[in-house]
């Protein structure tokens, strides 16, 4: 079996952190990413993809690229631009467009990287070894048009700054059924609300599973990928604005019963830097981490 590769997204604007957060520092000098390579290498990861955007600090990109390579792994730098992977006759609609084409488009940039298995993650955010460990497993076991998902508790993903962002999941008997990008989440009072891919108001649980884009996936991804971003281009109503989402790809595919794909709850406690006062909170649960022996003062001694 061809060895697992985690691609990172680390490509997004940070307009609601008002900053680069992927690079922010959160403990000592490293940022929350690192505690996820950290676990990645502790669990024998040793291929890594990045997607990152024009302005990721190439001091940053080198400083990454000698630890990584310090522990005998491989590392790929893709800066992800809205005229890649694009053809011509819908080029000159991103023009001026700043905002990056969405989570598909960024892993479909990384397909000449990747020949095997693969995991995803969000840059900004902390997803704990065992659901490192969980995804490893799983991608160990898939079998052909398999891909897998694990999921968090909606209720476990929440901002207390702000609204957020999900894929919220239904599934059954262990598989996923259908994944729906949801955006604006967070409480109307005591209900919990979101808008839903028709932009509609939704009502939702805590309870709801939710990709927080933990995705197990494999290289036929890239094929169902390109068709599908082939269609969002040609019918995107807005070209500043509209994103072509990592869910939308898979949801689709499970629609077309093209794949079926796993879905695995993890109990692990999320933490993620959505916006700027979310830092403070990070900052102390990673502390108490390290306080507890599982990561320790300094990652890279």
């Amino acid at each position: 079996m061809n060895k697992i590769s985690l691609l990172i997204l680390a490509g997004g604007m940070g307009s609601r952190y008002k900053g680069q957060k992927q690079v922010d520092v959160i403990s000592g000098n490293e940022t929350l990413m690192e505690f996820a390579l950290f676990d990645a290498l502790e669990l024998g990861i040793r291929n890594f993809v990045f997607i990152i955007n024009s302005q990721f600090p190439i001091d940053y990109k080198n400083q990454l690229t000698q630890l990584l390579n310090h522990k005998g792994a491989q590392i790929h730098f893709i800066v992800q631009d809205n005229q890649q992977l694009v053809p011509e006759e819908f080029q000159s609609r991103f023009d001026h467009r700043k905002k990056p084409l969405g989570t598909g488009h960024a892993v479909l940039l990384a397909k000449d990287f990747i020949n095997g298995p693969f995991l995803t993650m969000n840059a900004d955010d902390f997803y704990g070894r065992e659901t490192f460990r969980l995804g490893i497993e799983m991608a160990q076991n898939l079998q052909e048009n398999e891909f897998g998902l694990i999921a968090f508790e909606l209720g476990n993903t929440l901002s207390e700054y702000g609204k957020v962002s999900r894929g919220i999941c239904k599934s059954e008997n262990g598989k996923l059924v259908s994944v729906e990008e949801h955006t604006e989440i967070g409480y109307d009072g005591n209900v919990l609300i979101g808008l839903n891919s028709k932009k509609e108001v939704s009502k939702l649980n805590e309870t709801d599973q939710t990709s927080m884009n933990l995705w197990v996936l494999q290289p036929s991804f890239f094929h169902l990928a390109k068709k599908e971003f082939h269609v969002f281009l040609e019918n995107m109503l807005d070209n500043q604005k509209d994103e072509f989402y990592l869910p939308f790809v898979i949801d689709q595919a499970i629609q077309n019963q093209q794949v079926k794909v796993l879905i695995q709850q993890t109990s692990s406690k999320w933490m993620g830097l959505t916006y700027a006062d979310d830092k403070l909170w990070v900052q102390k649960e990673i502390q108490k981490q390290i306080t507890n022996g599982i990561y320790p003062n300094q990652l890279w001694e």
